[in-house]
């Protein structure tokens, strides 16, 4: 783990490419969580700037927020792969010539901001982050109107080609749509610019259990660590929103500590696994038949994978074995912790 998380910042940076910048920093911080390293968390400031007027988004364009430290930062700007990638990324200077940060918990209360302006629990993927099962409304073409479910989700160079089952009043039809744009489909399973996002705790679920197995089996595939990386910055982005469902925030808590604890972000980590431990413990101190839920277990399992102390890994295979939940993410997530593998 990187032991000087706790001089995290937020560094100001410029570059020439939005676009080839995005890519890179997405190789980069694959390899940084192959390597143990702690990924470098970016903020996009012309993502919530983009739909105002452009003479001020544009002061916008090539600008973006790191967190990370102060050595990680000079490590990428001196970077060979920086220089060959001609991004060019260099330090945003103040009036005085001095690098730009931001705090961060200044930077936290800008991100609130504008999250909220977005809806809370709002994600907006990209078409190129779209997935195998998920639902599409088709928005082109003969078919457009209908809703689909993707079964099939092909790169070819630069390109995205998806194989559809499209539910017709006759049946169910498979089509194949090639070279894939926003023009085309709109994911309609996920949050939308203008929704609030309800499911959020299930839609993070889904995608941590996925990263997990790729963690537990040793993945090695390059685009599919560039994607998880990329997953786990937008998920833990969520990680102030104020949950006051009981139930939910334990799940939520729990969720954001392997968040955490996969992003190798340290200091971050530690806090969470402190709320935690005191949420336990307040639990602990009630009747047993308010305390024999599926959020306890989720503590337990997130716990685990933050500490690798049995003690929890045991608890949550006894809650399974005991209380025989309904949850079958939840059997997963025991089932992925039961190899005892260090994620």
């Amino acid at each position: 783990m990187n032991d000087d998380n706790a001089a995290c910042c937020w560094f100001i940076m410029t570059h020439l490419d939005m676009k080839r910048f995005m890519e890179w920093l997405k190789t980069e911080n694959a390899q940084r969580l192959k390597e143990g390293k702690a990924i470098v968390e970016p903020f996009y400031p012309y993502d919530f700037l983009k739909n105002a007027d452009n003479s001020v988004s544009g002061d916008f364009v090539n600008i973006v927020f790191l967190k990370t430290t102060e050595a990680d930062i000079n490590s990428l700007v001196n970077d060979e792969r920086n220089k060959r990638s001609r991004i060019r990324l260099k330090h945003y200077l103040d009036t005085n010539g001095h690098v730009a940060t931001v705090p961060d918990r200044m930077m936290q209360d800008f991100l609130e901001a504008c999250l909220k302006q977005r809806g809370q629990y709002e994600i907006v993927p990209p078409i190129s982050s779209i997935e195998a099962k998920d639902k599409v409304r088709i928005t082109s073409g003969p078919f457009a109107g209908n809703e689909a479910t993707v079964e099939r989700v092909q790169l070819s160079h630069g390109t995205i080609h998806l194989e559809l089952s499209v539910e017709l009043v006759s049946g169910v039809m498979n089509i194949r749509m090639c070279d894939v744009d926003r023009n085309k489909v709109t994911i309609i399973n996920r949050d939308s610019a203008d929704a609030i996002r309800t499911d959020f705790i299930e839609y993070t679920q889904n995608h941590l259990l996925l990263i997990l197995k790729h963690r537990v089996n040793r993945e090695e595939d390059a685009i599919i660590n560039r994607r998880d990386a990329d997953m786990l910055t937008r998920l833990y982005r969520y990680r102030n929103h104020e949950v006051k469902n009981e139930a939910a925030r334990s799940h939520f808590l729990a969720l954001m500590l392997i968040c955490a604890h996969l992003c190798r972000y340290t200091a971050d980590e530690k806090l969470l696994r402190n709320q935690i431990q005191g949420l336990l413990s307040d639990i602990n101190q009630r009747r047993q038949s308010k305390i024999a839920t599926d959020a306890r277990a989720y503590l337990w399992i997130a716990l685990y994978i933050s500490t690798q102390d049995p003690v929890y890994r045991d608890a949550a295979k006894q809650y399974v074995r005991d209380c025989q939940p309904k949850s079958a993410k939840l059997r997963s997530f025991v089932s992925l912790i039961r190899t005892g593998r260090k994620v």
